[in-house]
């Protein structure tokens, strides 16, 4: 089965914007260019992502900690 999420979500990231469908996707963002590396949503986030892409963690549950960390951040949500 494939690591999509069921719903994307979509976040306005410095100038551009940004659809995330999977926990692979989310992690790259956190890792590389999200604009604040601290906080404890970013941190479990960035766990879980990464082990959702590995087949560790389950998927939507990633996507709810990634949701956590773009709240965490105050990054524009669009959907």
């Amino acid at each position: 089965m494939p690591d999509i999420w069921g719903d994307c979500v979509t976040i306005q990231l410095a100038d551009r914007v940004e659809i995330v469908w999977t926990p692979a996707h989310a992690a790259r963002l956190l890792s590389e260019s999200w604009p604040v590396e601290t906080g404890v949503a970013y941190t479990k986030a960035l766990n879980v992502c990464t082990d959702a892409m590995m087949g560790t963690y389950p998927r939507e549950q990633a996507r709810d900690a990634f949701i956590a960390a773009v709240d965490e951040a105050q990054i524009k949500k669009l959907r």
